[in-house]
């Protein structure tokens, strides 16, 4: 199913959200990431029927689906923390939006069942939420989301509650089970929207600042707010404006001096902490760096006139 967005907006006291113009092709898995507070969420809640837009529309498929109930849309939701319900068991959470909806016992159990034993939850049917792992709650609500066999999924930050290894764990699931689907993904990692969609929107303000294929989004962002955003941390004068550069952009050489302040090993590379005229600069260092002096060039940035 296809997804469109007609000049969407909504406001919440002094936050203005829109006009949002967006159109997701039947198939296409697209990633929304923006800082928190940019209106990602708002946006996906007003996609799942869950927030009435102030004005716009929603279409499905070609067809309004503005004022459609959140049940007759055919979207499937997975939240930040999973919604299940603490006494029932796992088998019973996956198998409850089936039976809330007429569909036999024996038919919604089977089919609860078949989802659990794809996202690998299969020997955990009979368990109850709180004998879970937060990653394992978390695939039992993609579970609970797929049941219903949706061709469009919404993720809104799914990950963002769980330590880095759980995260880990349950990407891979999400990227499987939004396969052949209609995909919007909400998040404010920029490594993880890529590795779920190839198209990326940037949401700042309540506003669409950039849609096009994440590579050339990252490399050549549209201005120096969403190059911050995208980890150009670093920023210097130059002719240009601001010389906006990541910590992994340089390499030694003669073009800038700067006093070192901290170093630490991380992750297999030496970082640095260095004083560059009145800023502070992160620099990824090849080797053991020097303690007092570090002397570097920038091997490629962004200028911007801010």
């Amino acid at each position: 199913m296809s997804l469109e967005l007609r000049g969407i907006v909504k406001s919440f006291g002094d936050f203005s959200l829109g006009p949002i113009n967006l159109k997701i092709e039947s198939g296409e898995r697209v990633a929304v990431v923006g800082p928190s507070g940019s209106g990602k969420s708002t946006l996906l809640r007003i996609i799942a029927g869950l927030t009435p837009p102030d004005g716009g529309a929603v279409f499905i498929n070609g067809t309004d689906a503005t004022k459609t109930e959140p049940w007759r849309r055919g979207v499937g939701v997975v939240f930040q923390t999973p919604a299940l319900f603490p006494s029932l068991t796992v088998l019973e959470n996956v198998a409850e939006p089936l039976l809330s909806r007429g569909v036999s016992k024996g038919e919604a159990y089977g089919r609860a069942r078949d989802v659990l034993v794809r996202l690998g939850l299969g020997d955990l049917v009979h368990r109850y939420p709180a004998q879970l792992s937060r990653g394992q709650q978390q695939r039992v609500s993609l579970a609970r989301a797929l049941v219903l066999e949706p061709q469009i999924l919404l993720f809104d930050e799914p990950l963002t509650a769980l330590d880095p290894p759980l995260r880990g764990e349950v990407l891979p699931y999400i990227y499987e089970a939004s396969r052949g689907r209609t995909v919007l993904y909400v998040t404010h990692d920029f490594e993880e929207a890529t590795f779920i969609a190839r198209r990326v929107v940037v949401i700042m303000n309540g506003r669409v600042v950039a849609d096009g294929d994440s590579v050339e989004i990252f490399e050549n962002p549209p201005s120096s707010a969403v190059a911050e955003f995208l980890g150009y941390s670093n920023k210097l004068p130059a002719d240009c404006g601001h010389l906006y550069f990541r910590p992994w952009d340089v390499r030694p050489g003669s073009g800038y001096r700067g006093r070192v302040i901290a170093v630490w090993y991380k992750a297999g590379k030496y970082e640095v902490l260095a004083r560059v005229s009145d800023s502070y600069i992160r620099l990824h260092w090849p080797h053991k760096p020097p303690t007092d002096i570090i002397e570097f060039d920038i091997a490629r940035g962004k200028c911007f006139r801010d």
